[in-house]
């Protein structure tokens, strides 16, 4: 008999697990008012603030803004610094016709619009909060939430809110986010609402006229569609193509206003000193390391970071060093992190992407930092450091629905939300008036030019206010004393001459002082209109109408915007006959020169030629005149001086560091030619004779 085979028993398999659903939280709306409320608390202490800085430019010295809502079509014809006569690309009319519609109702009334500023602020806490409560559905709306107070509490945002004219930077912002959020919205279900993605479309465009920087919606938007969605990183590329198409509309839009799409960049070593360096690529990275610290540690805050407060970078540098290697760290990780949705990894990738238009600006064209490059990109910071913490702590991944799970990262967090509170509701006090905040920011930033010229220039209008001799002497003193430092670190500053110039017109009354620092002014900045009109003004008061009329004229085809030049030089015109557009015949240097007896050419008479040459831009034979000069008075240091900038301005910069050297051999502690040599040795590459110089005048200047 067969033996049976034996029944082969296979166990029963047991039905796969599904894997549990992640939980899907409702947004909460009253987490959304709070942040709003917050972020009005605590800035309220900014509403009875002044104007301050370019707010004059952009509202009071806006004659389309003044003008109200009737002035609207021409603030959209226009690009925003129309009256200054520079076209910098910018085309920004969303913030100056709010401040038209505020001028039609409240003239000249700056509280009204710092309320707005805040009104504006809260409301972008209140949205941002939505929309993170809507892209982190997994996650309990605590963690929305406290992104959101990290962010609205970060002291790095008081010059965007407490400065009026950076409305932009707040409204391209705040636009961005509905836009985004609304774009969420449109693609929340299987079907499109086309209706929900148009409303986004409008949003997403009044970001772009608000700020150019909200092109970087192009890159936000599909990381949040595919951070909160299944869609493949490609899929999320397609579904972001309306905002491409309202980026295009807006390039079209703007090159019809502008006639341009870059504009004209100046060459200002104060505004943008890293071009006139040619230091930009090595620089970017230093401005990178520099926005790494000013967002984990925002003190001390200043407004300021123009020549030469951060000195240009070289690859040799430890800043430029740690900025590239942290770039390289960030964008490995984050993009590595991006496949598996990572928190963090879109924290890193929306703070990258936001400071791409302040790193390109130092990159193409050489600009400075600014502590509003910072204001969007320090939402990446909040999401990846409130991430960072919950990880630290053990919180769960921010899943779970007790809140309390959460105890020990909000407790840590809560404390970093007070210090940024505190620093905020402290900091904004400096920003209540131009003199205020001058005199504040001098001790933060003591090297930069710009922020010694502006307090100089504010105690220089204090003196011209003023009835008493001795206080406007004293204010006088100390307002010279400031733009003489603003020289010393910049011997090319022509802001800071154009200043003393009105500081001897108006101040401490002597013609030839202003006469020479108008001329320098006009030397070392040949358009800036208001020196010219200056001069015309001062040339009248002496009676040489043919001089006034000439300078006059020469501030209207400067600047055909300017209006006190159009206006004196139209009265003018009408009051002497006089249309004067050449330089008077009566006062032709070449004449003067061979018509004046070779015994009276003394070594005076061949400097006061030689500035008046250089008044002219004529700097070939002003360093002819001023050479001749130096012979006759080998020691003449004015002289001295003179001639090496105008073999600065020949780019002739040999002869320059020649003749700035004799000035420092007769005189080793003359603080200005130690200045031009740094400055010098910059243009031509040279950082280390640059820096040494530097550190000369530092030691002889006690700063």
């Amino acid at each position: 008999m067969a033996q049976k085979k034996p029944t082969k028993i296979v166990p029963k398999q047991q039905p796969k697990q599904k894997a549990s659903a992640l939980p899907v939280y409702k947004p909460n709306i009253w987490f959304a008012v709070i942040c709003a409320a917050v972020g009005f608390c605590l800035y309220v202490n900014t509403i009875k603030h002044e104007y301050v800085l370019d707010d004059v430019g952009a509202i009071t010295g806006n004659e389309f803004v003044t003008q109200g809502i009737s002035g609207i079509p021409k603030i959209l014809s226009v690009g925003m610094w129309h009256f200054d006569n520079v076209n910098l690309g910018y085309y920004r009319p969303l913030s100056m016709i709010t401040f038209a519609i505020e001028n039609q109702f409240f003239p000249g009334n700056p509280h009204v619009s710092h309320l707005g500023n805040v009104i504006l602020y809260a409301m972008t806490g209140f949205f941002l909060c939505m929309l993170l409560m809507n892209m982190f559905k997994n996650f309990n709306p605590v963690f929305s939430f406290i992104v959101t107070l990290l962010f609205i509490a970060h002291p790095i945002h008081t010059e965007v809110v407490a400065n009026i004219k950076s409305r932009d930077e707040i409204l391209a912002f705040l636009n961005l986010i509905i836009g985004t959020f609304l774009l969420l919205l449109a693609y929340k279900e299987q079907k499109t609402n086309f209706k929900l993605l148009a409303l986004s479309c409008v949003f997403y465009y009044l970001a772009l006229v608000s700020k150019e920087s909200a092109m970087t919606g192009l890159l936000i938007a599909p990381l949040a569609i595919f951070f909160t969605s299944n869609l493949t990183i490609k899929q999320s590329l397609i579904k972001a193509i309306p905002f491409a198409l309202m980026i295009l509309l807006f390039q079209v839009h703007k090159f019809e206003v502008l006639g341009s799409l870059q504009g004209q960049i100046p060459k200002d070593i104060v505004n943008y000193p890293y071009a006139e360096a040619g230091t930009k690529l090595p620089t970017t990275f230093l401005i990178f390391t520099q926005c790494i610290r000013m967002i984990i540690f925002p003190h001390p805050l200043t407004y300021d970071y123009s020549y030469n407060q951060i000195p240009a970078g070289t690859f040799a540098s430890a800043g430029v060093l740690f900025g590239f290697l942290t770039a390289a760290a960030l964008a490995y990780f984050s993009f590595k992190g991006l496949l598996k949705k990572s928190p963090l990894a879109f924290g890193v990738l929306i703070f990258c992407a936001t400071l791409a238009p302040a790193l390109a600006f130092v990159f193409l064209r050489g600009g400075i930092f600014a502590e509003r490059f910072l204001y969007a990109p320090s939402l990446g910071f909040s999401i990846a450091t409130v991430w960072l913490t919950g990880i630290v702590f053990k919180a769960e991944n921010f899943r779970l629905e007790n809140i309390r799970s959460y105890n020990m990262p909000i407790a840590c967090l809560s404390v970093v939300f007070i210090l940024y509170s505190f620093k905020t509701i402290t900091r904004n006090p400096v920003w209540h008036d131009n003199l205020s905040l001058f005199s504040t920011d001098v001790n933060t930033s003591p090297n930069s030019c710009q922020v010694r010229r502006h307090y100089g220039s504010e105690l220089i209008n204090l003196g011209i206010a003023k009835k008493d001799t001795k206080e406007k002497t004293d204010y006088f003193n100390q307002g010279a004393a400031q733009l003489k430092d603003a020289l010393r670190i910049n011997p090319h500053f022509g802001d800071a001459f154009f200043k003393l110039g009105v500081a001897y017109q108006t101040v401490n009354y002597n013609k030839d002082s202003a006469i020479y620092y108008y001329t320098r002014a006009i030397q070392e900045a040949p358009g800036y209109a208001i020196s010219y009109n200056n001069m015309g003004i001062l040339y009248e008061s002496l009676g040489k109408n043919e001089l006034a009329s000439y300078y006059y004229n020469k501030a209207v085809d400067v600047n055909p915007y300017f209006p006190d030049g159009v206006r004196n030089s139209a009265n003018h015109k009408k009051k002497t006959g006089l249309d004067v557009r050449m330089f008077p015949s009566s006062n032709n240097l070449d004449s003067l020169e061979n018509a004046t007896p070779q015994q009276n050419r003394d070594y005076q008479f061949y400097y006061k030629l030689g500035t008046d040459y250089a008044s002219k831009g004529d700097y070939r034979n002003a360093a002819r005149c001023l050479d001749r000069a130096t012979q006759l008075n080998p020691t003449f240091v004015d002289a001295l001086v003179n001639l090496a900038n105008c073999y600065g301005m020949l780019k002739n910069y040999s002869k320059n560091i020649e003749v700035l050297n004799k000035v420092v051999a007769l005189y080793p502690n003359n603080v200005q030619a130690l200045g031009n040599l740094a400055v010098t040795y910059d243009m031509i590459g040279n950082k280390d004779k640059a820096e040494e110089y530097r550190d000369k005048v530092k030691e002889l200047t006690h700063q």
